[in-house]
């Protein structure tokens, strides 16, 4: 059993009515930020981090929409983005061969979670990969939890899990929101330590 394991996020430039276009135009969404946490399994503290912001490339512009979800901007983009490739390579050496948890709650089934996105952006990019990371959904996890406790859900990101568990004064000093993949990487982590975590991954 592996001692260690992931949680990622990732935030990808989308637009006003992304939430209900065909998923051929979603796949045209280029991802800004991945954020990701190496995570101890024995007592669930931070083994290592890193935030990685990407320069879009097909559609260099964010939408005002996007900008207002995430805070984002150009010109954060610009000063510290990277290209995507270089960013997935680096995303990858950071993950190892470890397990790699994502939360999808729309779409629990689909066990790749924010994986699709990554490999909807290798597509764009004309990127292969015979070794990719380990991608898994951990919003089933959360489901099972909720329903536990008594906690009727029918929707949630992740950033929202510390609101929901009103658990947000933990991430006062980050200075983020929801929709930063970094803030929503450790509202994942705090609702797993405040639930009570213990997947044998």
């Amino acid at each position: 059993m592996t001692k260690q394991f992931v949680l990622y996020d990732t935030e990808y430039a989308s637009w006003s009515g992304f939430l209900t276009a065909p998923e051929q135009e979603k796949k045209k969404a280029e991802i800004v930020q991945i954020a990701a946490l190496k995570i101890n399994l024995s007592d669930l503290s931070i083994a290592d981090k890193t935030n990685i912001f990407i320069k879009p490339y097909f559609t260099p512009k964010l939408t005002d929409y996007f900008i207002r979800l995430t805070g984002l901007t150009d010109q954060l983009l610009d000063k510290e983005g990277i290209s995507f490739p270089e960013a997935y390579q680096k995303f990858k050496r950071f993950v190892g061969h470890l397990p790699c948890y994502a939360h999808a709650w729309s779409n629990d089934n689909d066990n790749l979670a924010d994986g699709k996105v990554i490999r909807y952006n290798m597509e764009m990019f004309g990127l292969k990969d015979n070794d990719e990371p380990d991608y898994r959904n951990i919003a089933k996890w959360f489901k099972q939890k909720y329903q536990e406790t008594g906690l009727n859900i029918k929707s949630q990101c992740s950033g929202e899990i510390v609101k929901l568990l009103h658990l947000e004064e933990q991430l006062k000093d980050l200075k983020l929101d929801t929709h930063n993949a970094l803030f929503d990487v450790y509202s994942i982590l705090i609702g797993l330590r405040h639930l009570g975590f213990n997947m044998i991954v």
